[in-house]
């Protein structure tokens, strides 16, 4: 039995002894494992940066030039001789006295009888300006007030405002005209193709003839003024007339 004890302490302590080894070399290899691991971190593989050479700015005087040659001025133009003065007679003419006028005769002048005045005229629904025109048998015409230039469009922008215009005067048939009578009517269109200053320049002496006259350009609606005319507005008279 104590063999038997002494074997089994024997082999207890062997086995303590080994194992405290064991502990021994681990404890021993985690250290230099750790320092390796210290040592490699510490320890650069990188190449070291080549030296970029430096250069130093040099600020190089310019190079002197030359002085330019003085110009030389062209000398001055020489006065020109001024042109002898001619001799003044001193002596003045002798003074003219005016002659005296004579006074005209004074003329009595005879004054002529003041006119009688004319007789009264029946006043119609708008103003009348008679303009002193010959009777004369035509046909109704539109004619410009004043000079303008009568180019192809000027006289087709007037016909169209003709056919405009007489497509609105619709006198009833029943309505007896003279054959000579004749309505002026003046009017303005301005640049738009508006209609302003209606009236009635020459009367025919038929009130309803006027009347449908001034009625027929009042309604009307013409086109704009040409492109070319550079005025504002046409100033027009039209004749109507029952030819």
């Amino acid at each position: 039995m104590k063999q038997d004890e002494e074997r089994i302490e024997y082999f207890a302590s062997s086995v303590d002894s080994s194992l405290l080894k064991i502990i021994v070399v681990a404890v021993v290899f985690h250290m230099l494992v750790v320092g390796a691991c210290i040592a490699f971190h510490y320890v650069n593989l990188k190449p070291e940066p080549e030296m970029i050479p430096v250069f130093e700015m040099v600020k190089i005087p310019p190079t002197p030039q030359p002085p330019a040659p003085p110009k030389t001025q062209p000398p001055p133009p020489k006065p020109k001789p001024e042109p002898p003065k001619p001799k003044v007679n001193k002596e003045l003419p002798p003074e003219i006295k005016p002659e005296p006028k004579e006074k005209p005769e004074e003329v009595h002048e005879e004054v002529p009888p003041e006119p009688e005045p004319p007789p009264e005229e029946p006043v119609d629904d708008f103003p009348v300006d008679d303009m002193d025109l010959p009777v004369a048998m035509e046909a109704p015409s539109l004619d410009p007030v004043g000079s303008v230039d009568m180019d192809p469009l000027m006289q087709v922008y007037l016909e169209q405002l003709k056919k405009i215009i007489m497509g609105n005067f619709k006198p009833p048939r029943d309505l007896k005209v003279d054959r000579s009578a004749k309505t002026t009517v003046q009017f303005t269109v301005d640049r738009f193709g508006g209609i302003t200053g209606v009236l009635l320049k020459r009367s025919s002496g038929n009130k309803a003839w006027d009347h449908l006259s001034v009625r027929a350009i009042q309604i009307s609606k013409v086109p704009e003024l040409p492109p070319n005319y550079r005025a504002p507005s046409l100033v027009l008279n039209f004749n109507f007339t029952p030819n």
